[in-house]
């Protein structure tokens, strides 16, 4: 039985969801407990500590988890892929590997529009565990007459007295899924008016993902704040799945350090209909004007 935790209530630390948002509208769920791998031959795709479903005002559902083509992409996720430490490789975001991989920790907090979530990223080795970052998620809805609007702001933080380096690729981060049938390498839009074909490793300030659910029009929006490291952040527009990510890594090397925590702020858009590029730009400059905390 899946236990249901919405916002306004008090979490309990064994709950399975977390629910941004009214139980009977829903904006986005966040899984707190190990769902496991749907092929019982390939455990380790399992995964807690991701958002899935996200949904329109509508309640078309416009992410997916676990789909068939690659069971390792969770809908709204942040894993890093071509990462190392201690002077060995570790990959979070390709799970096959069994390298490392990103979980739940504990809920934090809950609210009428807020909840926050403790996440952390485990190096596995020679059979042993280490918690190598210990990542915060606060999730909070924004008021918007026509779309499901929430904020997410990661904050990542070394919890050994080494650093995590996160090596160039071309790809890992923020990752945003949509629906396996939106799979016509035609579903994605930039900021910068570039389409899925011709928009991988630009570098916009928002990407939307779009298609329809039961027949009607629908889609994603994912926005990335000015204020994050490298913005703005290059992105892995991938050209015939229906999966973007915001890849700071494209950009060269960097380390996350002990004492320096790593905050990076994304907003998303939930929304019916076609794509509305006025709405999504006042959405872009609403969340520009949002002071870093």
């Amino acid at each position: 039985m899946v236990c249901v935790v919405a916002c306004p209530m008090a979490a309990a630390e064994d709950a399975e969801q977390v629910v941004l948002g009214d139980v009977d509208a829903p904006v986005a769920v966040y899984n707190a407990a190990f769902v496991p791998s749907p092929d019982p031959q390939q455990p380790w795709f399992g995964r807690s500590g991701f958002l899935h479903p996200v949904f329109t005002p509508a309640g078309k559902v416009v992410t997916d988890a676990f789909p068939a083509d690659h069971l390792h992409q969770h809908a709204l996720m942040f894993a890093w892929t071509s990462s190392s430490y201690d002077g060995q490789p570790v990959d979070f975001w390709n799970s096959r590997k069994q390298e490392g991989r990103v979980e739940h920790g504990k809920t934090v907090r809950t609210g009428v529009d807020a909840c926050e979530m403790q996440l952390q990223h485990v190096v596995t080795r020679d059979g042993e565990e280490t918690v190598v970052l210990r990542e915060t998620w606060q999730l909070s809805r924004v008021a918007h007459p026509s779309m499901h609007v929430f904020d997410l702001v990661s904050t990542q933080r070394c919890v050994t007295e080494l650093p995590v380096t996160i090596r160039e690729y071309h790809y890992g981060g923020m990752c945003v899924r949509g629906p396996a049938h939106w799979n016509t390498g035609d579903v994605m839009l930039t900021s910068e008016g570039i389409g899925q074909q011709d928009g991988n490793h630009t570098r916009p300030e928002w990407v939307t993902l779009f298609g329809d659910v039961d027949g009607e029009p629908c889609g994603l929006a994912a926005f990335s704040h000015p204020g994050n490291f490298r913005s703005p952040q290059p992105v892995r527009l991938h050209p015939k799945m229906p999966y973007f990510c915001f890849a700071p890594m494209v950009l060269g090397d960097f380390a996350l350090t002990p004492g320096t925590p790593y905050v990076s702020r994304f907003r998303f858009a939930a929304f019916d209909g076609p794509v509305d590029l006025d709405a999504l730009e006042a959405l872009r400059r609403s969340f520009a004007e949002t002071p870093a905390k």
